[in-house]
């Protein structure tokens, strides 16, 4: 289980602590993603009169944060309803944001700091609070943090903290450095293990679910992963009694502890989006108690995210290298994968997937060894055209297959990870669906559609690494017939095509497909002629929006002979047309026994590559 990983590499942190204080581990970078972000500060600066504490607003002043400096800030994630765990949050809403400090951070902590033995922080926080139920003040400070919001443009709006600093003889004296803060972080961090909801949900003498050992005390509430909520009664077992919760999930505190201290480094570490999906990567060893390699690969998983992040800001562009740098690796550990997604209120956690024990030879596999081999085939090369690089190619990326899995990403990247079968069927129901709905934009928007070239391109790529890696089976030893060569002079150049097939002989791999794919590089012929007669290609319309059937099929084939009859003669693309005749007449009774879209898909990928096969005296 990921929880056993978690508490491993918590124990792990723990012992790793030195001069550390275990506050610090509770402590969030509220912009991990970010290389730097500002910090909005308001100062408030100690004075002392006549042996009393007195406080008073300075200023706003910005700095910048980084990975090196944020624990000084001391920021924590809270919840939506009762804001961050201390005075450091993200910035936006100030009338809300100042509103929510002072009613509750500031007044919980008042309250705590009567509790504790540390008189002095007592009287500076009370002499704050004090200072910022006072009207006046209150609208002086919320009018200066107004002021420099407004001066942000709407990305630093959205990226930027706000905290205090304090002020004493020049000195600054940030939250992090007040005892009351750490104890607010140490509990937040450890909180709730047994009270909560109002209940006391605690067991004696039983086994700890995570390190399976007796222990005295079992706390009911000691997960810091919200996997689900318990608020509600149905949620848990023991006839609807919260109090007995602790019988569902029975964690010992020295484990609770660990688990906490191990979720804030997966959390801050080692989270990170895949294609836009939130996930941990959790590292276990193939021994339970080799602690050696579990640092190590610690060590390495850290290093590594630092050292990408350091680049660049983690886009689509570099999220397989991830992948690829993890495959350079040993097999000395695995990775969990743990994909999921966040309630924004509850911050409960719902599990959308989760993969044991990917090790780095299955991420070679994958994105190393396969993707290189793709990569190679001719039909790839030079075969993208942009204005900024030009021509370049097509190159494997595991987001290329969300072109046609955007709605069910995770069970793709299920089926990849653990090599999975996936239907053939499937696949050409995804690639008709893709290329139907750009099609349909292409007729009613102005916005950009992904050429149709290119979508079948990323098919075919698509049919080439599910082959390699295993989990789609076609006739990799087909072989199409030989067609005898004529010394024919034609616009038609069959030996391009026939080099086509061949190469292609694992995506062309029965001659129906063949025989479908040459019917659509013939009405791609007509369509250029129609291009350069007419300036319009009306003979579209009878595509019917590639909803393509076997009877439609073969009207389209007949009209098409007709149609390039009637404008270039009645032996022109001969050669086409016998090979068309061997491979589609001959074989047409085959197409009732195969599904539209795959009979769709072949045709389609012959109207795009139709262009490939022209001689030099055909125009373009």
């Amino acid at each position: 289980m990921q929880d056993l990983a978690i508490t491993r590499i918590g124990k792990i942190k723990l012992a790793q602590l030195g001069d550390k204080k275990p506050h610090e581990l509770f402590i969030q970078n509220m912009f991990p993603d970010r290389d730097s972000y500002d910090m909005i500060v308001a100062f408030f600066v100690i004075t002392n009169l006549d042996g009393e504490v007195k406080l008073r607003f300075e200023g706003i002043d910005s700095q910048k944060v980084s990975a090196k400096n944020f624990l000084k800030y001391a920021y924590r994630k809270g919840s939506a309803r009762g804001g961050d765990i201390t005075f450091t949050t993200k910035f936006g809403d100030i009338e809300k944001k100042l509103r929510t400090l002072v009613n509750n951070q500031l007044t919980k902590l008042v309250s705590m700091s009567k509790l504790n033995s540390y008189p002095k922080e007592k009287t500076v926080f009370e002499s704050l609070l004090e200072l910022l139920q006072n009207k006046e003040t209150y609208s002086i400070v919320e009018a200066a943090l107004t002021e420099v919001y407004e001066t942000l443009d709407k990305k630093s709006q959205q990226s930027s903290g706000l905290s205090i600093v304090l002020k004493q003889a020049n000195t600054e004296i940030y939250l992090e450095e007040f005892n009351i803060i750490q104890d607010i972080l140490n509990a937040s961090g450890t909180e709730e293990k047994s009270s909560k909801y109002g209940v006391i949900s605690e067991g004696n003498n039983h086994k700890c679910s995570i390190c399976q050992c007796d222990q005295e005390v079992l706390h009911g509430f000691a997960s810091p992963f919200k996997y689900a909520t318990v608020d509600k009664p149905g949620m848990v077992s023991g006839f609807f009694n919260q109090k007995n919760n602790w019988k569902n999930y029975p964690i010992c505190t020295q484990c609770s502890l660990e688990f906490e201290i191990g979720k804030a480094h997966v959390t801050s570490e080692l989270s990170k989006y895949f294609y836009g999906k939130s996930y941990y990567a959790i590292p276990k060893t193939l021994l339970q108690k080799d602690d050696k390699s579990l640092v190590r690969s610690l060590k390495y998983l850290e290093t590594l995210y630092e050292n990408i992040q350091a680049q660049s800001n983690l886009t689509e562009k570099n999220e397989d290298r991830i992948w690829q740098l993890v495959a350079q690796e040993e097999d000395y550990f695995n990775l969990n994968l743990l994909f999921f997604e966040e309630n924004p209120t509850t911050k409960a956690i719902k599990i959308k997937l989760f993969l044991e024990e990917i090790a780095p030879s299955r991420f070679r596999h994958l994105f190393v060894t396969t993707a290189n081999e793709v990569n190679k085939h001719p039909l790839y090369q030079r075969a993208i055209f942009t204005k900024k690089d030009g021509a370049k190619d097509l190159t494997f990326k595991l987001g290329i297959l969300k072109t046609f899995f955007e709605e069910d990403f995770f069970t793709l990247i299920q089926k990849v990870f653990m090599l999975e079968p996936i239907s053939a069927e499937l696949l050409f129901t995804r690639f008709m669906n893709t290329i139907r709905g750009n099609y349909n934009k292409s007729k009613s928007s102005d916005g950009y559609v992904e050429n149709t070239r290119i979508t079948i391109l990323k098919a075919h790529l698509t049919i080439n690494y599910f082959q390699q890696i295993g989990i789609l089976k076609f006739n990799k030893n087909y072989s199409p017939m030989e067609v005898e060569k004529k010394e024919v002079k034609s616009a038609f150049d069959m030996d391009k095509l026939n080099d086509f097939i061949s190469v292609n002989a694992s995506f062309l791999d029965q001659d129906y497909k063949v025989g479908v794919f040459s019917v659509g590089v013939l009405v791609k012929l007509l369509l250029n002629i129609q291009q350069r007669e007419l300036g319009n290609t009306p003979f579209e319309n009878k595509l019917r929006g590639y909803n393509i059937s076997p009877d439609l099929l073969q009207r389209i084939y007949l009209d098409a002979l007709t149609k390039i009859s009637q404008y270039k003669g009645y032996y022109t693309y001969n050669n086409l047309k016998e090979f068309i005749a061997q491979y589609y007449v001959l074989n047409s009774q085959q197409l009732k026994k195969i599904s539209n879209n795959e009979l769709s898909f072949y045709f389609v990928a012959g109207l795009e590559f139709g262009s490939k096969f022209k001689t030099d005296k055909e125009e373009n």
